[in-house]
């Protein structure tokens, strides 16, 4: 064999097994791709049954203090949603044999126990106290399985978990998994609920959505004086500040910088409406009431006078504080201004009136048909009433209704506090919510 000849041969060789390697890596590479969008699919699924269980026990401790037709159905509804989301989700999980079966039961029974108290409370029955004792149930139930859950995500959260284990580390749930007694099982199938979470106060997903109520047929006022009035509102020198990029659509505004500091000003009528500090905050040195202090002293100083605080929260370095409008007595949940205090120094570092903007008026105390004693009467025997007052509070369509708020404990070994919102001319339950205590605030679920 010549040398030429050896030397084709030998390319011919080379050829090949580079062509070899290189399909081997294309595949593994196109296998691996595939295994890693397989292994987030089921995380993301993982995800989502761990929000929908959340909400699941959360609603149904709502239910535990429904005492109205028309909340008791609204209940029911959203547990029905709730319900069919975990199903959707837990039928994306890798999951095998009847190793899942009870807690695929479990979502499944509240659906049906919903709808059967559904049904019952349309054609004018009431619950009775064995079935507010099966809420109960299934709520410690759904607690359980959400800690289970929990502790699956903080595990992936952590990065203790890689690629190719999500399953193996999902079968170990069926520990977790609840049990339910034969009497569960005859009031089984679909209902569910997606809960309300409010973090930075009640009632405020309606914010941006109408036309501004409070600069309502005021006149527009030119970037000049915008400006003028921004560097007021920050207590500095005009020239310091720069006009930017102006917001346009439902709430128009002139916007300015001053260093990395934004404020934004209402074209019609000239009312500060958000401003933004993005600072590094050092090292906490403030707490809640003293946060509380700067903030209000800020609002008053501003022109934005009546104002009470609500929820607020510590994070980041900054205590941020919701406040609602309040006038003899009766506080105006839609007139929503929030302020976030740094901690380490008392400034004020961001603020975000546009739910006052936006539905801020000459506002006056209601007219109401039933007395607040006679309000009580709709809060439900499972809740003690500690303190109640009249509160304007928007409804999904962005309307305002009249209610009194009246602030409970629940009778059981929780003591959970409950807001319940009882119509002040109808008398039934406009809405429930749960608050929420810990070290860093007070929110809503």
């Amino acid at each position: 064999m010549t040398r030429r000849r050896k030397i084709q041969i030998g390319s011919v060789a080379t050829a090949l097994v580079l062509l070899l390697t290189g399909t081997a890596i294309g595949g593994w590479w196109t296998a691996n791709r595939y295994r890693t969008d397989l292994e987030y699919s089921y995380r993301r699924s993982l995800s989502d049954l761990g929000d929908y269980v959340s909400s699941l026990e959360t609603t149904l401790t709502k239910a535990i203090y429904t005492n109205t037709a028309t909340q008791q159905s609204g209940i029911a509804a959203r547990l029905m949603r709730d319900s069919s989301g975990a199903k959707a989700a837990l039928s994306a999980l890798p999951l095998k044999g009847d190793e899942f079966d009870n807690m695929s039961k479990f979502i499944s029974q509240v659906g049906d126990f919903s709808t059967s108290l559904s049904g019952k409370i349309n054609a004018g029955g009431k619950i009775s106290a064995d079935e507010y004792e099966q809420i109960q149930s299934l709520g410690n139930y759904a607690t359980k399985l959400r800690q289970g859950l929990s502790q699956v995500q903080d595990e992936l959260t952590a990065g203790n978990v890689t690629i190719g284990e999500t399953e193996s580390l999902v079968k170990g749930l069926r520990a977790s998994q609840p049990v339910f007694s034969d009497r569960l099982e005859s009031v089984a199938k679909d209902f569910e609920d997606y809960p309300k979470l409010i973090y930075d106060g009640p009632f405020s997903d309606h914010i941006g959505q109408q036309k501004p109520k409070l600069i309502d047929g005021k006149e527009g006022i030119k970037q000049g004086n915008a400006q003028l009035l921004a560097a007021k509102f920050l207590k500095v020198d005009q020239s310091k500040l720069t006009h930017t990029t102006d917001n346009e659509g439902g709430l128009p505004t002139y916007n300015f910088m001053y260093g990395d500091i934004r404020v934004s000003i209402t074209k019609a009528g000239g009312v500060p409406v958000r401003l933004l500090n993005p600072r590094n905050i050092t090292n906490d040195k403030l707490d809640y009431q003293a946060s509380l202090k700067k903030a209000k002293e800020f609002l008053e100083s501003r022109g934005f006078t009546g104002m009470k605080e609500s929820y607020y929260f510590m994070h980041d370095g900054k205590c941020t504080i919701n406040f609602a409008y309040d006038i003899k007595g009766t506080v105006y949940y839609p007139d929503l201004i929030k302020v976030s205090v740094a901690m380490d120094n008392g400034e004020i570092v961001e603020m975000d009136a546009t739910g006052y903007v936006m539905n801020h008026t000459n506002r006056a105390v209601p007219k109401v048909a039933l007395t607040k004693a006679e309000a009580q009467k709709f809060v439900s025997p499972y809740l003690t009433v500690k303190e109640g007052k009249l509160a304007i509070i928007p409804t999904p369509g962005l309307n305002e209704v009249t209610t009194y708020e009246f602030l409970c404990e629940s009778k059981d070994k929780k003591k959970e506090q409950v807001l319940v919102y009882i119509d002040a001319n109808k008398g039934f339950e406009r809405d429930i919510l749960i608050l929420l205590f810990s070290d860093n605030g007070v929110l809503t679920q």
